[in-house]
């Protein structure tokens, strides 16, 4: 079963007292979740990965794998029948730019993590109904 109770105030909460730790915890279980329903498709990397090369691009790769990350949460969503809104450009956007404003990565923080909450509810009640363990939802 996929977890769909992430929230954005225990992940700030839990980052400052385990000093990023926790962040990274995170961030690797829903990119773990979110490869587990898409096992036939486009997989996002890992994200201990993710963080390497990180700093190899000096933080520029994280903001690509969260575009990446964003992306196929929607189409995680469109293969489960809900609309997942805003999109990933949107989600990019609030981190990008919103940065200036300093709330933007919190705001694209929550979104992803809203975003992924309902697919995961989504895939979780589907194969609750339908009771067929670990099978990849197909397109119609």
């Amino acid at each position: 079963m996929i977890q769909e109770d992430r929230r954005l105030w225990k992940l700030l909460l839990l980052t400052i007292p385990t000093l990023g730790i926790y962040n990274i915890v995170f961030w690797y279980q829903l990119t773990k979740d979110l490869n587990e329903m898409n096992k036939d498709e486009k997989r996002i990397k890992n994200y201990i990965l993710v963080l390497f090369l990180s700093i190899i691009t000096l933080g520029i790769y994280r903001w690509v794998w969260f575009f990446y990350l964003a992306d196929r949460i929607q189409t995680t969503g469109a293969d489960l029948g809900i609309r997942i809104k805003p999109g990933p450009g949107v989600t990019l956007t609030w981190r990008l730019f919103g940065t200036f404003i300093l709330i933007g990565p919190f705001v694209s923080d929550y979104l992803v993590i809203r975003n992924m909450n309902k697919v995961a509810c989504q895939y979780n009640r589907y194969f609750a109904k339908n009771k067929i363990p670990g099978k990849r939802v197909q397109k119609n």
